[in-house]
């Protein structure tokens, strides 16, 4: 059995990852001082991996020589793990560096999409809205651009929960299981007499399941629960054949060990009484923040936190990470590569220990890494623009290609002098031949185009693409479209 640790943290005490090991991505610094020796330390985690070669989540590689691996409570092995899933993990650090004794994961469901939302990118599946976009790492046969084509389908998915219950979906994979389906979250609505419980819009009734591991013999609010089952009923009721609470007590950090949580606000009260995926967390006047400040924090915001859980088992946050948005979006050929940046389309990319790596190319690997991307290689590079008009992008994704037939470059629409402009810093050539395009009009009807002039009084930091040809130094644009979503 597992859980998704934060939520039994109120009842516990634990922590958070240390500065010094660039947690969720960020950087180090400071005077060259030797530290004294350090003592091993527990660490706690929960997060997306972003890349392998051991494991990295939320920008620590911790090595996995001794680990105990289970995925959905049964034995499993660091190779059935991939890119994008949101893991728990505990383990130790010592001296700079981190191992992982113990590390879970557990789907939010595997089951069939019933539903899809294309211009929204959003699908229901087992009744669970999931929400997909830049961050979302999708299997093999899956395209963002073609949600509507998963109705029917069975698809895996891995993610972070929001505020409303949704999924903020980290990782989607066709299912391609034989078992039952399956969904993992937080009962609640329970009705004992009707032997039904919620989890978010699914309706379970579990009044022939086998039901396992609570203490009273049957479901509470609030319990985080795993329905598994095979059929639906009326109205689209989950019948469950076996009902069990998650619950792994190997996985809970002890008073005085480190715990790192990547997740969204889930709830907030202020800023020193808030929620990060199921952790209470405060803050306090020695917190540091990085990419915002202490007014950034509010509902819905998704921010990586460490930090020490005092005595009542609330995270006192010793750093906060924001996640920006993921706004710059370029697809190109590699001309330069070092250890902590590339370059494509001219625009220097700075990587760092959280840039997730991976492999969409025709000979796909699970485990790929920088030292696998080459200069001449195809990239579809997500990222923000930091600081805010510097023109200095940090890559969240890497993901390589086979040979494109464009050239693309997404972002700020800056210093317009038709026919040219720039994206972020990259020059945009328009011809009488470019086609304008508004994303949500109708992309086969050109007489919903807006004109070339419409298009260059759009205000400056207006998020638009470009998409055509490169010279080196200027992209010539077949397309220049004003988007109004992040596919």
């Amino acid at each position: 059995m597992t859980i998704r640790i934060g939520t039994w943290v109120g009842a516990v005490t634990g922590t958070v990852m240390l500065a010094v090991l660039a947690g969720c991505g960020s950087g180090g610094g400071g005077d060259a001082v030797t530290p004294p020796p350090a003592a091993s330390q527990t660490v706690v985690t929960m997060g997306p991996i972003s890349g392998f070669g051991s494991v990295v989540v939320n920008g620590v590689h911790y090595a996995t020589d001794d680990a105990d691996v289970k995925i959905d409570g049964a034995a499993a092995s660091l190779g059935d793990l991939r890119v994008g899933q949101v893991i728990d993990l505990k383990g130790t650090v010592k001296g700079g560096s981190a191992s992982a004794d113990i590390i879970r994961y557990s789907h939010n469901l595997e089951g069939p999409v019933t539903s899809a939302d294309q211009a929204n990118l959003r699908f229901v599946a087992m009744g669970q809205t999931v929400l997909v976009g830049p961050g979302t790492t999708f299997g093999d046969s899956i395209s963002p651009s073609y949600l509507d084509e998963l109705v029917g389908e069975a698809v895996e998915v891995s993610g972070l929960i929001n505020a409303e219950g949704q999924i903020d979906a980290t990782r989607v994979d066709l299912w391609s299981g034989s078992g039952p389906y399956d969904v993992f979250g937080t009962a609640n609505g329970v009705d004992a007499a009707a032997n039904t419980f919620h989890i978010t819009g699914l309706t379970v009734d579990y009044s022939a399941a086998n039901v396992e591991d609570f203490p009273s013999g049957a479901p509470a609010e609030g319990d985080i629960v795993l329905a598994t089952g095979f059929e639906f009923g009326a109205g689209g009721v989950f019948i469950a054949t076996r009902i069990e609470l998650r619950y792994d007590q190997q996985m809970l950090p002890g008073k005085g060990d480190k715990v790192h949580v990547e997740g969204l606000i889930t709830r907030f009260a202020s800023a020193t009484d808030f929620d990060v995926a199921g952790w209470p967390v405060t803050t306090t006047s020695d917190t540091l923040y990085e990419f915002g400040t202490v007014d950034d924090l509010a509902l819905g915001v998704r921010v990586c936190v460490e930090g020490t859980l005092d005595g009542a088992g609330v995270l006192v946050a010793e750093q906060v990470r924001f996640r920006l948005e993921n706004e710059i979006r370029i697809v190109s050929v590699v001309t330069a590569i070092d250890p902590y940046d590339l370059t494509a389309l001219g625009v220097t990319v700075f990587l760092d220990a959280s840039t997730r790596f991976e492999d969409g190319s025709t000979t796909g690997s699970d485990t790929l890494g920088l030292a696998d991307i080459h200069t001449g290689d195809w990239v579809d590079v997500r990222g923000y623009e930091y600081p805010a008009g510097s023109g200095e992008v940090i890559a969240t994704r890497v993901e390589l290609l086979d040979e494109q037939a464009e050239h693309r470059m997404r972002g700020p629409f800056r210093h317009p002098a038709r026919p040219a402009f720039e994206i972020l810093t990259v020059d945009v050539m328009t011809t009488d031949t470019t086609r304008f395009v508004l994303e949500d009009a109708s992309p086969n009807d050109p007489s919903n185009d807006p004109s070339a002039a419409d298009f260059f009084e759009l205000p400056e930091d207006t998020l638009v693409e470009a998409r055509g040809s490169w010279s080196g130094t200027v992209l010539t644009a077949t397309h220049a479209i004003i988007k109004t979503c992040d596919d």
